[in-house]
């Protein structure tokens, strides 16, 4: 399937790729590699949540209150681990369609020529790169269904940090030659929207957590 040359081509010539993309491809294959982008990672997270239950470690070396959210987050998401990935799957949708509103947006307000249609494309394509840490990702998901300790979770979180920053280099180079405008006003309109959601959305989880250990205190 030419998603997958795709996917290759992206990893090993991106620019080129990304301009074959942006001519040939159509939204449709776009809305079909970031469907797999989230799906397939889903996936593999259903096959780690069969997994049993890890506490976290070192809690005692951490403060009372961080010690108790760490638990009470711990053992909040393995009680919810079977249907927090398909909230993720529409989460990561959602969020990606909106980076690609907003990049759309500033791109235009600074003299771009591009279209919607055909940024959300790219932006499917890009997100498509995240399946490369996928065998990463299924090796973390096969240790946790052993009983041991053995884990590979910060490599994973490294390897993912990677490619969410090679992916943000990628909308980069993809907005600038869709909409026809300067690599710095690309920048402008990419680093902004993307930083504004991952604010959002850290703050969201903090949030989640404050509330989530305010309701297990006890009524006085």
């Amino acid at each position: 399937m030419f998603l997958w040359t795709d996917l290759i081509e992206l990893v090993r010539r991106p620019l080129p790729a990304l301009r074959l993309i942006d001519g040939r491809r159509r939204l449709a294959d776009g809305l079909v590699a970031l469907g797999l982008s989230v799906m397939l990672p889903a996936a593999v997270s259903e096959v780690a949540a069969l997994g049993p239950f890890r506490p976290p470690a070192d809690l005692g070396s951490l403060p009372s209150l961080t010690a108790q959210g760490a638990d009470l987050y711990t053992r909040w998401t393995y009680q919810h681990r079977f249907v927090l990935p398909l909230y993720g799957v529409a989460v990561s949708v959602l969020l990606w369609i909106a980076a690609a509103g907003l990049i759309h947006g500033i791109a235009r307000a600074l003299g771009g020529r591009g279209d919607f249609a055909g940024l959300l494309k790219l932006v499917g394509f890009v997100a498509l790169i995240g399946l490369v840490a996928l065998p990463v990702a299924l090796a973390d998901a096969l240790l946790k269904l052993q009983s041991n300790s053995l884990s590979i979770s910060q490599l994973t979180g490294v390897v993912s940090l990677g490619i969410f920053l090679w992916q943000n280099v990628l909308l980069i180079f993809a907005t600038r030659d869709h909409y026809a405008i300067s690599t710095e006003r690309a920048v402008a309109a990419v680093i902004g929207p993307i930083g504004v959601l991952a604010v959002v959305f850290v703050a969201l989880l903090i949030a989640g957590i404050i509330l989530t250990i305010i309701a297990q205190q006890p009524q006085s």
